[in-house]
C-alpha cells in the first residue's frame, strides 16, 4: 500500500470527467431509444394477435440470447458491409444499446401489463371501452407503477454496459481509464479511481430503484 499513489492519476482528472460524461451521454441517449421502442415492443409482446407476439418475441429473445459485446462489435464491424453505411463508434453503441434496451424494456412493459388481472380489462370492454382506451385508461396506469422500479434498476444496468464502448475505442469511462493506466502505468489506482466514479454514478440510481420498489409496496396495499 506504501506504493499506492492515487494523486498522480487525478492528476489526468480531465480525461475521466471527459470519460465520465462520454458514458452518461450514452447512457441517458440509449435510455431514450429503448423508452420509445420498449413500450411498442412490450405492447406488442402482450398482443392477443399471435404473429405481433411472435415476431417482437423474435426480437426481445434476439438480443436476451445473445452477449451485448458481440452485438456491439457486429453492428459496428458487420452492420457497415451489410448496408454500406459507415457508423462512427459511439453512434454504433449508442444504437446497439437502444435495441439493446428497447428488448428489456420491451419485457418489463408485457410483465407490467399482464401482472394486472384480466378481469379489468373485461370489465373495461364490458362497459363500453375499446381496447385501446382500457389501456390507456385503467391498465396502463396501474401497470406503470410496477414498471418504475425494475425500470430504473434497467438503467443502472444500462449505464455499466457502455463500457463496453471501450472495445471500439470510444471515449467513456473504461476507455479513459486505459489512457490514463498508459500515461501513469497505475491500474491498481486508476481502477480504483474509475470503480468510484462509477459507484459515484450509479448507486444514486439503485437507491432511487429500491425508494420507489418500498413506495410501490405501500401504495398496492
Amino acid at each position: 500500500m506504501s506504493n499506492f499513489n492515487l494523486g498522480m492519476v487525478l492528476s489526468y482528472h480531465s480525461l475521466l470527467i471527459q470519460g465520465a460524461l462520454t458514458t452518461l451521454v450514452l447512457t441517458i441517449g440509449s435510455a431514450a431509444i429503448g423508452g420509445v421502442l420498449g413500450p411498442c415492443i412490450g405492447m406488442l409482446r402482450a398482443s392477443s394477435y399471435r404473429w405481433l407476439s411472435w415476431v417482437s418475441g423474435i426480437y426481445v429473445e434476439l438480443f436476451r440470447a445473445t452477449p451485448t459485446l458481440v452485438q456491439v462489435v457486429w453492428v459496428y464491424f458487420a452492420l457497415p458491409v451489410i448496408t454500406g453505411v459507415q457508423l462512427s463508434g459511439f453512434v454504433s453503441v449508442l444504437l446497439t444499446l437502444g435495441l439493446h434496451e428497447g428488448a428489456y424494456v420491451g419485457e418489463i412493459f408485457r410483465a407490467g401489463i399482464k401482472s394486472i388481472d384480466k378481469g379489468q380489462m373485461y370489465a373495461a370492454r364490458a362497459i363500453g371501452m375499446s381496447y385501446r382506451q382500457s389501456m390507456q385508461r385503467i391498465i396502463l396506469p396501474q401497470a406503470f407503477k410496477r414498471m418504475v422500479p425494475p425500470l430504473v434498476n434497467e438503467f443502472a444496468s444500462l449505464m455499466k454496459l457502455t463500457s463496453l464502448a471501450s472495445v471500439i475505442a470510444v471515449p467513456e469511462l473504461l476507455h479513459a481509464a486505459d489512457n490514463v493506466i498508459s500515461f501513469t502505468f497505475r491500474p491498481m489506482e486508476t481502477y480504483t479511481a474509475i470503480a468510484v466514479i462509477y459507484a459515484i454514478l450509479v448507486l444514486p440510481i439503485i437507491a432511487l430503484a429500491g425508494y420507489l420498489d418500498r413506495k410501490s409496496g405501500r401504495t398496492s396495499r
